[in-house]
Order: structure tokens, then C-alpha cells, then sequence
């Protein structure tokens, strides 16, 4: 094991497409050992030709991936998760529609082997008005929506193009700090949800983000290149910039620079640094030439 397991929520309130984005994380694992906890596992849909075998509480998919049913015992199915050998790359749970996300985030904060790698909360295009004015669910959607650090507007093609643009100004007015996309039937590259995984970054396919509308840049940055003033930098990206992370060197030594939700973590790397830097984003992010010329001025 070479560090903490990354744990990723799902959440949203009832009906918003949280299965829907979960089935889609599944079939584009790219490689990616994913155990995901779920309530229920016939809300899947998984096709019978991807299960490998069934086993308890638990089914394993032909592509590495597991699904594992809560059950009425989170803490039960996190302790049973975490004894799996190998462990998962990466747990992604489908919070239930009126969890606290912040309340299951705690998990990552109390077992050593847990980290977390984000909330993503999913925003339904056609019912956003309804339930942050019930009084009965605001509190409870509001506490959703402040605990992520990516926003998901899921069904965008059942709204008009003006209903959906009112949306997005009022998340981001509630949300200046996040990334807010949007999916119809769960569809995103798994890179922008889950992030890019291991300390050397491979770059993702630019294929399928083009198709999905996202930009991404591959560097190479061998020179040192000081982490406060890259740091800098990214948050200039916004609101362009999405993802990004590298594994560089400065004076202070080699470290991992990691940008994800708005805000940027950098941490010490006990390794020799590959000069990797990835960047995925909305289009207008500058191109490679651009972005390299600028990250010298950092050195």
C-alpha cells in the first residue's frame, strides 16, 4: 500500500442522477480497481455479462471494479472494504439522497488509511427551485451543496437553455470557490470526477474529453519550478482550469502539487520527481507552448 485509499461522495438529493454518474464511473475505470458502496444494488443496472462473481454483500466486476452493498452499517462496510486484498484504488460511495456528505467525509478523517478525495454533488436542473424552497428539505440541500467541491447539473436537457443559465449563476453565486459542470445521464470523463490518480500523473485521454468538452495539457517540467508561485499561477487559471497536478521540484526539495475544487495542496515527494503536470479544463486554457513559457518564469 503506498498511501491512503482516496474516498470520493456522491451525493444529491432523490432523483438527481447520482446512479446514473456511478454506472458511468464504472464503465470507464480505465484500469482503476473501484470499489463502490451503494443501498441498493439493482438500482445499477449492472449488465450480467460484467459480473465476474457474486459473493455475500459484495459483486466483482470483470474490469477490476466491486460494487458492495451498505446495508444499515456504514461503518461495518467501511471496516469490510478496507480488509480487501489487494485495497481498492479508489472507494466512491452514492450517498443516499438526504445524507449529510460532511457527516460520511468524516470516515477519511478518523482511519489513517482513508483520505478525501472530494465531494461531488449533483444539482437537478428541473427541481433546484423546488427543493431549496421547501422547508422541509432546504436545510438538508443546502448542507449538500456547500459540502462539495464539485458541482454536477444532471438532466441539463430537460430545462431551457434560460432556466439552465439562471441555475448556473445562482450556483455560482453560491459557490464561487468550485468547478460547476454538467452531465445528461452521468456522462463525464472519470479524470475530472475522481481526479488524477498515483503520484506521477499519466495524461488522460484527450480524446474523450474533447468529446465531452475539455481541454487538457501535458507537461514535462524538468527545471525547478517554485511551488508558491505555481500555486499562484493555477488559481489565475480559474475558472478555465478544472484539474490539474505534477510532480516537480524546487528548492525545497521534489513535491506533488495537486489542484482540484478550487483549491491547491502541495505535499513533500520522498522520490526522484518525474516533471509530469497535467491540466485538464473548460476550452481557453492556454496551450502547452504558453503554459511552458510561463511555468519558467516560476522557476
Amino acid at each position: 500500500m503506498s498511501g491512503p485509499v482516496p474516498l470520493t461522495i456522491i451525493s444529491g438529493f432523490l432523483g438527481s442522477g447520482k446512479t446514473s454518474l456511478l454506472n458511468h464511473l464504472l464503465s470507464q475505470s480505465d484500469g482503476r480497481r473501484i470499489t463502490a458502496m451503494v443501498n441498493d444494488f439493482g438500482a445499477l443496472n449492472i449488465d450480467a455479462e460484467l459480473i465476474e462473481a457474486k459473493h455475500g454483500n459484495q459483486i466483482s466486476l470483470t474490469n477490476g471494479c466491486a460494487c458492495c452493498s451498505i446495508g444499515d452499517d456504514l461503518t461495518r462496510s467501511f471496516i469490510d472494504v478496507m480488509q480487501q486484498t489487494p485495497l481498492p484504488d479508489h472507494i466512491v460511495i452514492e450517498a443516499s439522497g438526504v445524507a449529510e456528505p460532511n457527516r460520511i467525509a468524516g470516515f477519511s478523517a478518523v482511519d489513517p488509511h482513508l483520505r478525501l478525495d472530494g465531494i461531488v454533488t449533483l444539482v437537478d436542473a428541473g427541481a433546484h427551485h423546488l427543493h431549496k424552497d421547501d422547508p422541509h428539505l432546504a436545510d438538508n440541500y443546502a448542507k449538500q451543496i456547500d459540502a462539495a467541491h464539485m458541482l454536477v447539473i444532471s438532466k441539463p436537457d430537460l430545462v431551457k437553455a434560460a432556466a439552465l443559465a439562471v441555475l448556473r449563476d445562482a450556483l455560482a453565486t453560491d459557490r464561487p470557490d468550485i468547478p460547476i459542470l454538467q452531465a445528461e445521464h452521468g456522462a463525464l470523463p472519470i479524470d475530472l470526477l475522481l481526479g488524477l490518480n498515483g503520484d506521477t500523473p499519466a495524461a488522460p485521454d484527450s480524446n474523450h474529453l474533447v468529446s465531452h468538452g475539455f481541454e487538457s495539457r501535458a507537461l514535462h517540467l524538468h527545471a525547478p519550478t517554485d511551488r508558491d508561485r505555481l500555486a499562484d499561477y493555477l488559481l489565475g487559471l480559474r475558472p478555465q482550469l478544472l484539474r490539474a497536478k505534477g510532480v516537480l521540484t524546487d528548492n525545497r526539495g521534489a513535491y506533488v502539487i495537486d489542484y482540484a475544487g478550487g483549491r491547491i495542496v502541495c505535499r513533500p515527494f520522498d522520490k526522484q520527481p518525474s516533471g509530469h503536470f497535467v491540466l485538464i479544463g473548460k476550452p481557453g486554457l492556454p496551450d502547452e507552448t504558453t503554459l511552458v513559457a510561463r511555468l519558467k518564469q516560476a522557476a
